[in-house]
Formats: structure tokens, sequence, C-alpha cells
């Protein structure tokens, strides 16, 4: 193994041992994925954040492990305030968000955070895979702040690339100052892979990187 080839093998095995953390990823066909969302009725029956085709509404999410997070606005009846949510303490909306796992890495995580203060996720929430509650499905949420909003972390078996994920959310405005809330939601959140697609990726490229070298 000559020095490039023992100093690269070094930085993978590093990258494999921060892998299971994953909460770098982000997403890669940013260009292409909305990310207004005024929904239907907004803020009477909550958002349905999908491709607006009837005929499949799921978004191919494209995982990238370089990639930023996936930013989307939730947004009132553009008719009525321009678009501004109307919140009094203790209000609930629902959010639907339909997703498909594109193209070729599969996820086990999907994290979000609300960057707008005081908002928080709240039961009941779930993930489904196909359509069935996603296998080894496990659910963590932070509350909300004055200075921040909630997070909600999906965990799960291996959904694998063409999966079509359902996320089913309730979201609370708490009004911790008691003050009614007149603005725009805002959501980052992104899917991690499996950490054993990165750990063969991360192979791979050692394997031709060590033919290179002789």
């Amino acid at each position: 193994m000559n020095a490039n080839t023992r100093t690269i093998s070094i930085v993978i095995v590093l990258i494999l041992l921060a892998a299971p953390g994953a909460f770098a990823q982000g997403v890669g066909n940013l260009g292409s994925l909305p990310n207004l969302f005024p929904g239907v009725g907004v803020p009477v029956t909550g958002w349905s954040i999908d491709s607006g085709n009837p005929t499949y509404p799921w978004i191919p999410v494209q995982l990238d492990p370089n990639g930023p997070a996936w930013g989307k606005i939730l947004v009132g009846d553009m008719n009525i305030g321009g678009g501004v949510v109307y919140a009094n303490p203790g209000d609930t909306f629902t959010v639907q968000e339909l997703l498909e796992v594109s193209p070729t890495l599969p996820w086990t995580d999907w994290h979000e955070s609300l960057l707008s203060p005081e908002w928080d996720w709240i039961a009941p929430t779930t993930l489904l895979a196909n359509g069935l509650p996603a296998p080894g499905l496990t659910i963590a949420t932070t509350p909300a702040t004055l200075a921040t909003g909630g997070t909600i972390d999906f965990t799960f078996n291996s959904l694998p690339p063409g999966t079509l994920v359902t996320i089913q959310k309730t979201l609370r405005y708490t009004g911790l100052s008691g003050v009614p809330f007149a603005s725009k939601v805002i959501v980052s959140e992104y899917p991690t892979p499996e950490p054993a697609t990165l750990s063969l990726l991360a192979l791979g490229a050692l394997a031709i990187l060590r033919r290179r070298g002789q």
C-alpha cells in the first residue's frame, strides 16, 4: 500500500466510524423540490406535501451524504393575508407528506427541525412504508422553546429505493409567550442512509484505489 492509498484508507475509516450518527446528511435534488406548501384550507385542515400529481403524488427525494437539508415553508391561504398562518396557543394542525426513497441509497432515518420558535411536533405522528407502519419504527421528539422550534426523529429498519413513504404528523403552536402566531412555519428535514450502504460504498472506493496503486 503506497502513502496515498494509506492516507485515503484512514479517511475512509474515519468516515465509517462517523456514519452511524449520520446527522450531517441531506438531499441532492433540492433544485427540483418544491419548498412552498400552502395546502388546502390551511390552517383549518393542515398541509399536504406532495407532487401535486393526483396519479402519482409522491415526491422523489434523493439522499446526498454531502447535501443540505430540505427547507420547506408551510403557509396559509394565499388569498388571505398573503399566506400568513394564524394560530393561537394550543392550536394544532396536520401535515401529511408523500415521499419516495430515491434513487439508489436506502434510508434508516428521517429528521425534521422546526425553525419557527414555539412550534412542536406532537402525537399522533407516524411514518408508513408502502402504506404500512415502517418496520422497527421509533419516534423521538424534543420540545420547542422561546428561541427554537421542536424536532422529530424517525428511526426504522432499512427502506430500499422505490419505497413510498407517508409521514403523518401533528403540529402544535405552544405559544409559550402567550402571543398569537401570525407568520409562516419553516421546516428543515432530511433522510439518512443505511450505515451498511455507506460502508460498502467506502470499501468499494478503497478497492479501486488499491488496484490503481498496484
